[in-house]
């Protein structure tokens, strides 16, 4: 009975003791699991918070991060223009983006300058591409490079938006011509654009080829010297810019830029598609270029001129021509309109006749501070004509004085815009041989006489009467 007694006491005591160390078990394993899910939750609030803390600028589907916000609304500001001229240029002006747009703003001013402050990326997630740009803001933004990459990316959106099918593998890229010749397009249609570049008088397909154009690479653009920079430009903007004025240019232009991104062929196949009017003859769109440049290059009533050039064409302007008695061809300037005084009146109607009528175009588009002086010597032009000029040479000495300092600013202005744009350089590219054939070329246009070359001229005539044989 004792034995009983005491295996049934043992029992109860082993009993109590493993349901003590139960308890313990399950109030250690909800201990630790509280103690996780704490854990877990206050690791998502710090990410949430540090996401939340990140400000940030909408503007539809485009999003800045990072920097201040007057920087973060004047990119979002540029992009959404940007968009919104794209669309017109297009012909969908009220065309949506279907793709998000996401720049990220890093650093702040005074860092240590990145190889390129800008980058642009395409990169899918959960089967939606997103448009991704980088800006390093240790130097400020760039405005030239952040348009064009906007740019770069407002094509990607054109080509990918609609659920183009990309294989595994491969890599989509915008060729240059196509986002210079975008950006060139929408700023010819200002009403402020300068198309002096087009007027330089420079042979631009000589300097680049239709092949090299349409082949480059963003690196091989970066790379461009001397007038190659310049060159590329014209012939992009003009290849696009002719493409739209077709026959349903603009519509081509829509259904072209959202087949581009994905196309696997040449370039020119897929422009003929969208383009008929190439299919009429095999150098078409040479044909296209060339015009769209000839009619750029043709200058616009309104255009005003630099004070430089005013001053260029103002001393031709104002050399006078008249015959002596003999028959003789006599050509003066300011410093000797007292002969002029000396002639029939007749013969001064004719020497200023034609000072007179050049005069007049040129105060259309002379630069605004010379238009008192032009008026001026038309006035003493007129004078002459009637023969009482009256103190003609103190008031020629006091315009050519005031010209001078005019001609002094802007030389200066030049020269600190030159040292300003060579000093901001960011970028070396470390060719000798490019920089000595352009310091070759230079030489050469040093050598070459200007187009207006009176020996050059005469020569040149001597050649037509007596044949090229000589």
């Amino acid at each position: 009975m004792r034995n009983r007694v005491v295996v049934q006491s043992v029992n109860e005591s082993g009993a109590k003791r493993l349901a003590l160390l139960c308890l313990v078990a399950l109030w250690l394993y909800l201990a630790l699991n509280v103690s996780a899910a704490e854990d877990v939750v206050t690791k998502s609030g710090g990410a949430d918070a540090a996401t939340k803390n990140v400000p940030s600028t909408l503007f539809g589907n485009i999003s800045v991060s990072g920097g201040n916000q007057q920087v973060r609304g004047g990119i979002a500001s540029a992009a959404n223009d940007l968009r919104v001229q794209f669309n017109k240029l297009c012909g969908d002006p009220d065309r949506k983006m279907k793709l998000p747009m996401i720049i990220k703003l890093h650093g702040v001013e005074g860092d240590k300058e990145l190889p390129r402050s800008i980058v642009s990326k395409i990169s899918s997630l959960q089967g939606q591409y997103q448009l991704l740009l980088h800006i390093h803001l240790a130097k400020g933004v760039d405005q030239y490079f952040l348009r064009y990459h906007l740019m770069e990316l407002l094509l990607y959106e054109r080509g990918l938006a609609n659920d183009q099918f990309v294989d595994e593998g491969d890599r989509l890229t915008v060729k240059p011509w196509l986002i210079i010749g975008m950006l060139e397009a929408i700023d010819i249609r200002s009403a402020d654009y300068d198309r002096r570049i087009y007027q330089s008088g420079i042979d631009f397909l000589s300097v680049l080829s239709f092949g090299k154009v349409f082949e480059m690479t963003e690196n091989q653009w970066r790379e461009l010297i001397g007038h190659e920079p310049i060159a590329f430009r014209a012939i992009a903007g003009a290849i696009v810019n002719s493409l739209l004025r077709q026959p349903g240019g603009k519509s081509g232009m829509s259904t072209y830029l959202a087949d581009f991104a994905t196309f696997k062929g040449e370039y020119e196949n897929l422009l003929r598609q969208h383009f008929p009017g190439m299919n009429k003859s095999t150098n078409s769109l040479g044909k296209w270029v060339n015009l769209e440049l000839l009619e750029l290059s043709t200058a616009q009533v309104t255009q005003v001129h630099s004070i430089l050039e005013t001053e260029s064409r103002l001393d031709g302007v104002l050399k006078l021509h008249y015959r002596d008695a003999e028959g003789f061809a006599h050509s003066v300037g300011v410093d000797a309109y007292d002969a002029i005084l000396e002639l029939e009146p007749k013969q001064r109607f004719e020497a200023v006749a034609a000072a007179r009528a050049e005069l007049e175009r040129l105060s259309y588009r002379c630069f605004p501070t010379y238009r008192p002086i032009l008026n001026e010597y038309e006035l003493i032009l007129r004078e002459l004509v009637n023969g009482g000029a009256k103190n003609t040479r103190p008031r020629l000495t006091s315009l050519m004085d005031v010209r001078t300092r005019m001609k002094a600013a802007a030389a200066r202005s030049r020269d600190y815009l030159d040292w300003y744009y060579i000093t901001q350089s960011r970028e070396l590219s470390g060719d000798f041989d490019k920089y000595r054939a352009l310091n070759d070329a230079i030489q050469k246009e040093v050598l070459r006489p200007a187009a207006d070359d009176t020996t050059g001229n005469y020569l040149d005539q001597i050649q037509r009467i007596y044949g090229s044989k000589y």
